[in-house]
């Protein structure tokens, strides 16, 4: 007989727990936050056409006003279910088909979006490996570009991309929207960019879901009118908000208006401490040179082959990275590790490499902090 579900999610839930989260676009939720997750606001709508809906309208009131304080920023759109959702509505907002859309190619990093399946044509930006090339860029007239790259370690040239490209530009800053929160990478507001788009779960350690901030009202009002439910006009590309999201994305938000500068500034400093000890003890890391980082994410600086097999020896002694060799320290420092526990990491990573069996130490490694983090 098949196990029920129920007796699958608790025992991923126990899996994950005990084992070390190095995945860039995974993280934590706190314990407040998971409630909220799981809360009755799971099955509402949170609309005044619906009675019942006072506390759940009130919620996303003061989430809005939460991400605008935090963000400081004029206006902050949360009702997109997926950073995808953002990107699209993007696409719709400032360009028409068969349009170009500048952006980082997948081979470099790019966020892998299907824009020909929207009848958009792609514009590839040039680049040198996962780094925009400044020297090659060329004024071009365009109505969007798409600043999303799935693999970033340094802050993007925007106001370089300002000056070539005469159109939109917004940034999708789905990897690196907690640094932003905490001060701790670049402001693409201040640089240039139009607006920032993200998803809501990777650094910034909420539920999966979408962000937009704004500061210009015509910006707004352009993805306001796919986002935002409308019933005079018809619905766009959300109805349903999922108001248990909303709830648990405003617990964040309070969470890092208290805490996130903290927070931030140690996820820069856990990436680099592990980088320099993988790096200084025989596993290569790229960027060493520029201090190998200055967002959550490492690369490891292999070929594909080695890399995917060494995810998989990793994987077998419990500590998770992903199969191109992308690392990442935002929920390992989103549960408490510090430089200390980093420097642990990368040993049990080296002992792993030399073909040795650290699953025991993993695990009880990650559970002291899993534990502390959910108590």
């Amino acid at each position: 007989m098949e196990e029920k579900i129920k007796g699958l999610v608790e025992k991923h839930d126990e899996y994950r727990r005990s084992s070390i989260n190095l995945i860039p676009s995974e993280n934590a939720m706190a314990k407040d936050a998971l409630k909220a997750l799981s809360s009755d606001l799971a099955t509402r709508y949170g609309t005044e056409w619906y009675g019942g809906s006072e506390y759940a309208i009130e919620i996303y009131k003061r989430a809005t006003e939460l991400a605008k304080k935090l963000f400081n920023v004029r206006y902050a759109i949360l009702n997109a279910i997926s950073g995808n959702i953002c990107d699209v509505a993007a696409v719709f907002a400032f360009t028409k088909p068969y349009d170009e859309i500048a952006t980082i190619p997948k081979e470099n990093g790019g966020y892998p979006f299907g824009y020909e399946k929207f009848h958009r044509k792609k514009y590839s930006i040039p680049m040198k490996e996962y780094e925009i090339d400044v020297s090659k860029l060329e004024m071009k007239k365009i109505p969007l570009t798409l600043l999303a790259q799935s693999t970033i370690f340094f802050p993007l040239p925007v106001e370089k991309i300002r000056e070539n490209f005469d159109g939109i530009v917004v940034y999708d800053a789905s990897h690196v929207i907690g640094l932003i929160a905490g001060n701790a990478f670049q402001n693409p507001l201040k640089e240039g960019s139009h607006a920032i788009i993200a998803s809501t779960h990777k650094t910034l350690a909420g539920p999966q879901g979408g962000i937009v901030l704004i500061n210009n009202d015509a910006i707004y009002e352009k993805f306001a009118s796919y986002l935002l439910f409308d019933f005079d006009t018809g619905i766009g590309l959300v109805d349903n908000m999922h108001m248990n999201r909303i709830a648990a994305l405003a617990i964040v938000f309070e969470e890092l208006i208290s805490n996130g500068r903290r927070y931030a500034s140690q996820i820069v400093k856990n990436a680099k401490v592990l980088a320099a000890h993988l790096h200084e003890n025989g596993v290569a890391i790229k960027y060493a040179d520029r201090g190998f980082t200055q967002s959550h994410q490492i690369m490891l600086d292999m070929d594909k082959n080695r890399a995917y097999k060494f995810f998989k020896k990793l994987e077998e002694n419990r500590i998770f990275i992903d199969c191109i060799g992308r690392i990442g320290v935002a929920e390992v420092t989103h549960i408490g590790m510090k430089e200390k526990e980093m420097e642990e990491i990368a040993e049990l990573m080296l002992d792993v490499y030399k073909g040795k069996d650290v699953r025991k130490k993993a695990m009880e490694l990650a559970m002291e902090f899993y534990n502390k983090f959910y108590s």
